[in-house]
């Protein structure tokens, strides 16, 4: 017999270790594995304390409510007359309106990702709501808000984030620093998407023949539309925007770019230096003015309040980078993973700049 490849190798060695796994995990259904929120990682459970997170996530009034019965009946319903009024005022097409509506709509279920970045691990609630009656009316409505809105905050990954940061040179005494929307999704107030939309629908109006008011009124079933199952039990969301649905991402980036515009404008403290991703921040503030930005943003609304990360012997994580702050106030950066709950705590890739 020939010798084996190291690729024949390798793919011996994934078969078995594939098929090892699956035996465990079927000798072991008190186990559950899952992916983590963030950094690519993979997380072993138990079962019940899965359940237990899950529980305590739910408990949450301000966010969630038990409900006696499926509503999808009743939102299928809905969201297929607001197609229907879309079609008799020539504001879509015959192809759109059949692609809005549906009649096979079923109840989302919801699951817990975990943030094994964060003490005790938590779960983020996660609704997929490919199956609920309005995501195809989501997809249609986020499509036009997506094509019109140009943040001058947000950056798309870690990849440009830090291309622009390598070009920053900060002004002498001023200190990096992240900030961190706690629970952003959930804790969006539907007013300020409300402002969000008018205060920009001049850009938007020119992504659609939908009216103002009618657009407002689709965005609403939208957002409140967001419900699910859990073993066997149904829920409402009554805050917020559910994690999983196709509008949530870019209603949040117009809510976090008014927040941003407002704080500034009002903020007595200059910011040299400001971006996003999604509800991570990053800044530029003079050393000794670190408290005032924090309660400046957090003066915005009471449901959005921010944590805050300095940096420390001038290096901050932020995305999946650390940055270092230079002598000459310039900012290099490097792969990094934050350590997990656990005390693990990963090694750095090699120390170099990315390009």
């Amino acid at each position: 017999m020939g010798k084996h490849t190291p690729t024949d190798q390798l793919t011996q060695f994934c078969t078995t270790a594939i098929s090892t796994t699956k035996k465990f995990l079927a000798a072991h259904p008190d186990i559950r594995v899952m992916p983590a929120d963030k950094g690519n990682r993979t997380v072993i459970m138990k079962s019940d304390t899965y359940q237990l997170k899950m529980n305590e996530v739910l408990q949450d009034a301000n966010t969630y409510k038990e409900i006696a019965r499926d509503p999808t009946a009743k939102y299928q319903s809905r969201n297929n007359n607001i197609a229907q009024r879309l079609l008799d005022l020539k504001l879509i097409d015959n192809q759109t309106f059949r692609s809005l509506k549906t009649n096979t709509a079923t109840c989302p279920r919801i699951y817990g990702q975990p943030k094994v970045h964060k003490m005790n691990i938590p779960l983020r609630p996660v609704v997929p709501n490919i199956t609920a009656p309005s995501y195809m009316l989501s997809k249609y409505i986020s499509r036009i808000l997506q094509s019109s809105m140009k943040s001058e905050y947000s950056i798309p990954d870690s990849f440009a984030s830090c291309e622009y940061i390598n070009s920053v040179t900060l002004p002498p005494e001023y200190v990096m620093i992240s900030l961190d929307v706690i629970a952003l999704f959930p804790s969006i107030p539907q007013e300020l998407i409300t402002k969000g939309i008018i205060d920009n629908w001049q850009q938007i109006k020119t992504k659609t023949n939908i009216c103002l008011d009618l657009f407002l009124e689709i965005v609403e079933f939208c957002v409140n539309s967001s419900y699910f199952q859990y073993n066997n039990k149904f829920y409402q969301q009554i805050n917020g925007t559910a994690m999983g649905s196709p509008l949530s991402p870019i209603l949040a980036e117009i809510v976090m770019d008014t927040l941003i515009k407002a704080t500034l404008e009002t903020t007595a403290t200059t910011v040299p230096v400001i971006k996003k991703y999604v509800d991570d921040l990053f800044l530029a503030v003079h050393q000794h003015q670190i408290q005032e930005i924090i309660d400046d943003f957090n003066k915005y609304h009471p449901s959005l309040q921010f944590t805050c990360e300095e940096e420390k012997d001038n290096t901050l994580p932020y995305l999946d980078m650390l940055l270092i702050r230079q002598e000459n106030q310039t900012i290099s950066s490097r792969w990094y993973a934050k350590p997990t709950a656990s005390g693990f705590l990963p090694t750095t890739q090699q120390n170099k700049n990315i390009p």
